[in-house]
């Protein structure tokens, strides 16, 4: 059963991304990726096609991400996750609303469409 996680990323770097949105499978591998820059346009990924223990590492838990100064991370629903993802690949972009949406949701999981 696939699960999504959300995060925030403070880098100084402009090049990486400030959002992360993440699908993972029942043993934590990447399935898909969304990166949101600040700029608005995004870089989504893949990985259902491919053998993911041969890309990365599992995803830590979400306890161990939130230990990370640079990070804020929730689990969120399937909803969201494929929301986003429809509009991330029809438009190369997310619209403000969008964005404010997905930061609202990680600073306030447990409301409106956060959750497990």
């Amino acid at each position: 059963m696939s699960r999504y996680i959300l995060s925030d990323w403070r880098s100084d770097d402009p090049e990486d991304p400030f959002i992360v949105f993440v699908q993972i499978d029942g043993e934590r591998y990447l399935e898909r990726i969304i990166n949101v820059f600040h700029d608005g346009r995004v870089e989504t990924e893949s990985l259902w096609e491919e053998d993911p223990i041969n890309i990365s590492p599992p995803v830590p838990e979400l306890q161990s991400i939130n230990e990370a100064d640079e990070f804020t991370a929730c689990y969120t629903s399937a909803s969201l996750f494929e929301g986003v993802w429809q509009e991330a690949t029809n438009t190369r972009r997310l619209s403000p609303t969008s964005i404010n949406n997905l930061m609202q949701t990680l600073h306030n999981p447990d409301q409106g469409s956060g959750g497990t």
